[in-house]
């Protein structure tokens, strides 16, 4: 095979262990019933009104509407690559619809062991974005919206990503006003309490939403050099592949 071909899978084939961790970050978190990452918060909303389709559908879709923003944004500077876009958000949809269905069977109880999988659903998804990064391969759209938006508005990336996050939770809480009169799920709203401490079923913005928006970078110091150090011991020649 080409060396150049044979890098590019090999690229490719690392992000998508990546993409895993992160579907099942997502996962972790939607089990927690504490809510889910900002990012994913309005597909989840989606699939707790209409759920004959599941999150990996309504995710896919979701990411595949944000193409059109970048579409709109770059214009002329939008590339045909880009458009792999599709295929990576197909990719991590239905991870999550698979790490949902084999974690079926967890059903936390008490308040601590739905925190402990908020937390596990954050070191998870630093891991997961650690490897996307260092493989260079696939991005998801809602990353590459944010790109966009930094390009044309010449802005850091980080904090537009800040500001992409919380207008994604303002879009999820009005969708659960509408569907349900609850901004914070589809459960029946008692007092802020009962949905930070998760004892109303669906909850979608909560603490565990705090968390994912905030646990994922800080871990990313620890996971960005242990994957670094990974990526060394893989390569046959002793240098860190590109």
């Amino acid at each position: 095979m080409n060396p150049k071909a044979k890098d590019i899978l090999r690229r490719y084939a690392v992000a998508s262990v990546g993409l895993v961790f992160v579907a099942l970050g997502v996962a972790l978190s939607i089990i927690s019933n504490l809510g889910t990452a900002p990012l994913s918060c309005p597909a989840y909303v989606l699939n707790l009104h209409w759920p004959a389709l599941s999150v990996g559908t309504f995710t896919l879709l979701v990411n595949t509407s944000m193409i059109l923003i970048q579409l709109a944004l770059l214009r002329k500077d939008f590339k045909a690559k880009y458009l792999m876009q599709i295929v990576a958000s197909a990719v991590f949809g239905y991870l999550i619809d698979g790490c949902l269905w084999a974690l079926d069977w967890l059903y936390p109880d008490s308040f601590a062991a739905r925190l402990g999988l908020s937390v596990l659903g954050g070191v998870v998804t630093a891991f997961g974005v650690s490897i996307e990064v260092a493989a260079d391969a696939w991005m998801l759209s809602a990353e590459m919206t944010v790109a966009a938006f930094s390009k044309v508005l010449r802005k850091p990336f980080g904090p537009v990503k800040v500001v992409m996050d919380s207008l994604m939770v303002v879009i999820a809480a009005l969708l659960c006003l509408l569907f349900f009169r609850n901004p914070l799920g589809a459960g029946a709203f008692t007092t802020l309490g009962d949905a930070l401490l998760a004892r109303t079923p669906g909850i979608v913005i909560g603490l565990g939403t705090l968390l994912l928006a905030v646990l994922p970078g800080a871990m990313m110091r620890l996971t960005d050099p242990l994957v670094a150090r990974l990526r060394g011991r893989s390569g046959k020649d002793g240098r860190t592949p590109r």
